[in-house]
């Protein structure tokens, strides 16, 4: 395929997916929106939609419909509107600008400044599978080491990453919270998506899916839900971390912070660690 057949291609693709917001919007309205408006309305709006629904299912069906079956028997769930409230709050001043970095991110592969391909059949599967593989450890590298330093780094702690960490209770915790964090930090969470198109082969629609599943990856591990899975980083992982404001820093596994030192079982060191 011809380079500009490429990018055209690439342009209708993304154009199909923001026709299904487009529906919404008076027709002649949204024919007159760049498309690049079109594409960042498409990521807010999806965004948006996607976690509300699937937080309120989960709250419905693990917090209320399944009460004290996947959840600690001794925890207090966070229905209290105050608290849903605030996480719902904090989210939103958050999603605009994630939403802009992926479109940012979608407009340098439609411009084709990126290592992005079209098919699967382009490089063969096995190279499609190493390159989902490098991606994922990258990505788990990057957001391992951002998390930490908000950390370590008490100024960033401080004026970024406390904004998200005044959820730090059973409590108070919920998938609402997922995406609770400041812009900056907002930002930085998406950054290794858009960084890797210039440094790795990736299959198109793989990236805004892989994309879109490590948002909603941050609303399961916020959820308290009481399920300790190795080598995953499950919900209870990353509440004895919100607890204690140390360990289980990583994302989708706990392997970084297995190869880095700050891997601490939920189920050893949980109770140990609370009361300190």
């Amino acid at each position: 395929m011809k380079e500009a057949e490429y990018l055209r291609w690439l342009t209708e693709e993304t154009t199909s997916y923001n026709d299904i917001i487009g529906i919404f919007f008076p027709a002649t309205m949204w024919k007159q929106m760049p498309h690049f408006v079109q594409t960042l309305l498409r990521n807010y709006i999806t965004s948006v939609v996607v976690y509300f629904l699937l937080c309120f299912l989960w709250c419905f069906y693990f917090y209320y419909f399944k009460s004290n079956v996947y959840t600690p028997k001794d925890s207090r769930i966070p229905w209290r509107k105050s608290v849903i409230m605030s996480q719902i709050s904090v989210s939103m001043k958050a999603m605009p600008w994630i939403s802009t970095v992926a479109a940012i991110s979608e407009r340098m592969i439609e411009g084709g400044w990126t290592k992005c391909y079209i098919s699967i059949s382009e490089v063969g599967p096995l190279a499609y599978i190493m390159h989902v593989l490098i991606h994922a450890m990258f990505v788990e590298f990057w957001l391992y080491w951002t998390h930490r330093a908000m950390h370590d780094i008490k100024p960033l702690y401080k004026r970024f990453h406390s904004v998200h960490h005044k959820f730090n209770k059973e409590d108070s915790l919920s998938p609402f919270a997922g995406p609770a964090s400041h812009p900056v930090e907002a930002v930085l969470d998406v950054v290794p998506f858009m960084v890797l198109l210039f440094l790795v082969p990736m299959h198109f629609t793989t990236e805004l899916i892989l994309m879109s599943l490590n948002g909603i990856w941050t609303l399961y591990t916020h959820s308290c839900v009481d399920a300790e899975i190795w080598p995953i980083m499950s919900a209870d992982y990353h509440t004895l971390h919100h607890v204690t404001h140390r360990y289980n820093y990583g994302n989708y596994t706990v392997l970084m912070d297995w190869m880095f030192g700050t891997l601490r079982p939920p189920s050893i060191h949980g109770d140990e660690d609370k009361a300190k």
